[in-house]
């Protein structure tokens, strides 16, 4: 094939890509508020296709099944989390705004999101099953981002420093899921982030003085 046949097929093979991209995301958007509607098991691959506004053959064209499309859309949430949360961090603002920032974008819109589902339970459960191994390269990018920050706002190197660091670094990973366990109401949820904010902001300042 010459270089103008080339020229002339890359525009449309980029005006398809675009196509199947914007599909995906009407899909994957139409999947996440049938899971949220039906649960997980209850969800079929039919009720997506409706959704979606089109035929059941048409979505097999994308996606392979339903566990696919649950990964795809869980996976693209957890994307747009991760750089909210990282973003929390980057704003000129005090060291309490940007942890409560970062825990409010990373774990309460995640909650937000599923506490509005009478199926939550289910679909964590889904998203533990299905989930976990594709979203590893995003938790190390979130945790990395984190790790970078706290030795931003609580530098060197001393071996109890580096504990500390390691501490805090725990502490916000696993509180927040702790949180949970009694099924708390969004703001409920939302303030003791803000309280863990606090009180880990109020260690570091401590140990940084």
């Amino acid at each position: 094939m010459c270089q103008d046949d080339h020229m002339v097929t890359r525009p449309e093979a980029l005006t398809d890509l675009l196509r199947m991209n914007e599909k995906h995301e009407i899909i994957c958007a139409a999947a996440i508020a049938q899971f949220s509607e039906r649960g997980y098991t209850a969800t079929s691959m039919a009720n997506i296709a409706l959704a979606a506004g089109m035929s059941r053959p048409a979505l097999y064209q994308y996606f392979a099944n339903k566990s696919d499309i649950f990964v795809s859309a869980f996976i693209a949430i957890f994307e747009e989390q991760v750089t909210n949360a990282l973003r929390a961090l980057d704003q000129s603002q005090s060291m309490v705004d940007q942890l409560d920032g970062f825990l409010q974008r990373y774990e309460g819109d995640l909650w937000q999101r599923m506490a509005a589902s009478p199926h939550t339970d289910e679909i964590i459960g889904a998203k533990n099953e299905r989930v976990g191994a594709a979203i590893g390269g995003e938790l190390g990018r979130l945790w990395d981002g984190m790790t970078t920050y706290l030795q931003e706002v609580a530098p060197g190197q001393d071996p109890s420093m580096t504990a500390s660091r390691l501490g805090w670094l725990e502490i916000l990973q696993l509180s927040p899921k702790g949180f949970r366990f009694d099924q708390p109401t969004v703001d409920g949820y939302r303030r003791r982030l803000t309280s863990l904010a606090k009180s880990v902001a109020a260690d570091i300042e401590a140990s940084t003085r």
